[in-house]
């Protein structure tokens, strides 16, 4: 066992958020501020012990790797042949020889209920592609999974929607579900879980509509008046689970994509997994730090780590520049499907094909400066969530 301080490390504490006082609260009494701080606190500790003890380990993160360019018709993905490189992914990334056995082997039984977390980004060229979603859900099928305990879901219905995967619960087929439902939805949200302990992070949001603790009375981040029972879990230091992530017998799958983001610098596996996973997310979005661990704790939380089986990255088209729409100007179609147990390595690889993109992004494209540090993917290797380090990466190509 090597023990290591990082500078995060020795900067935690002197980051914990003092209570503090001013202007026209500060004649205000909040008992809750106190608790507050201790809170802050306590959320530095894992951190902090991970710092501690966590083991240098040399072991390797594998990834199957697929790129062909013939996947795709222009920009429109061949189902019949996206389905084919599924499956010839599922048996190069466990070594077996059917897809079936590859299921078993990460982890997937017929009586699961396997949630496919998708990246509904509100444009479908950007999404994960429906291809590749009905893949994974017919090769589950196939593994004697049955279909209707298999629910394809994000967070927003508006976006899932426009991303093309309308939600439905079909009877004795795969559903479609969001956690946050339209205001004129006939499906009910799959809402977020009161009685499980949330995510605590001490940077303060700004509690919106879908978020479970929303009041039209919150001022300031502070509830306007006390309700009996006390106000502390109404602050907005928590993060609630989805109720689908936090029952039992859920297995997770995800599938993210290589879309860039103005603020994350990619909208991958790492960041769709575990904010699509929590309320009050906005906050958890740090895109002027060196390393950022918010994304990285979510993804080894209880809720998350124990139950997810696999990450698929889909880069049937690269969108390696500018916001999460569409732009042929700053889109490819390498057909690159990627496969692992880490997401960190899926993303890290991403951003790599993201920096050759934008040197060299087409005729009449001015080369893109680099997107340089990720700092969600460099905290998220820092807490252990996977490797961004090519040296700690072993890809394997799939034949």
């Amino acid at each position: 066992m090597k023990v290591y301080i990082s500078s995060l490390c020795r900067d935690a504490l002197r980051r914990i958020p003092q209570p503090r006082r001013s202007g026209a609260l500060q004649d205000c009494k909040f008992p809750d501020l106190k608790f507050s701080y201790l809170l802050s606190a306590i959320s530095y500790l894992p951190l902090l012990s991970f710092c501690l003890f966590a083991e240098d380990s040399s072991s390797k993160s594998r990834v199957a790797y697929l790129e062909n360019p013939n996947l795709l018709n222009n920009y429109d993905p061949k189902p019949d042949a996206v389905k084919d490189a599924v499956a010839k992914l599922l048996t190069t990334l466990t070594g077996k020889d059917k897809p079936a056995d590859a299921w078993k082997d990460l982890g997937i039984s017929d009586d699961d209920t396997v949630a496919i977390k998708i990246a509904a980004l509100g444009d479908a060229r950007t999404s994960t592609s429906q291809e590749v979603v009905n893949a994974v859900t017919d090769s589950l099928i196939d593994a004697g999974v049955k279909p209707q305990n298999i629910i394809v879901w994000d967070r927003v219905e508006r976006e899932m929607t426009r991303s093309g995967f309308p939600v439905g619960t079909p009877r004795g087929k795969v559903q479609t579900r969001a956690v946050i439902a339209a205001a004129t939805s006939d499906t009910p949200g799959l809402g977020w879980d009161a009685e499980t302990s949330p995510y605590f992070n001490p940077t303060m949001g700004e509690l919106i509509y879908g978020d479970l603790k929303f009041q039209p009375s919150l001022l300031d981040g502070m509830p306007a008046s006390t309700p009996s029972g006390g106000g502390a879990d109404r602050t907005p230091y928590w993060s609630y689970y989805t109720k689908l992530v936090t029952r039992k017998d859920v297995k997770l799958v995800n599938l993210g994509t290589m879309t860039s983001d103005s603020n994350l610098g990619i909208y991958g596996c790492c960041a769709s997994l575990a904010l699509g996973s929590v309320d009050n997310n906005r906050r958890l979005q740090k895109p002027n730090s060196d390393q950022d661990t918010s994304i990285g704790e979510i993804l080894i939380s209880d809720p998350l780590k124990p139950k997810t089986v696999l990450h698929i990255s889909d880069g049937l088209v690269i969108k390696f520049a500018g916001n999460r729409s569409f732009d042929a100007n700053f889109a490819a179609t390498p057909g690159i499907l990627l496969a692992s147990k880490d997401p960190v390595a899926l993303d890290s690889m991403a951003v790599d094909r993201f920096e050759q993109l934008r040197l060299n992004p087409g005729p009449g494209v001015p080369p893109i400066p680099k997107i340089g540090n990720v700092p969600h993917l460099a905290g998220a290797a820092l807490v252990g969530a996977g490797n961004a380090d090519p040296k700690k990466i072993d890809v394997v190509n799939v034949k």
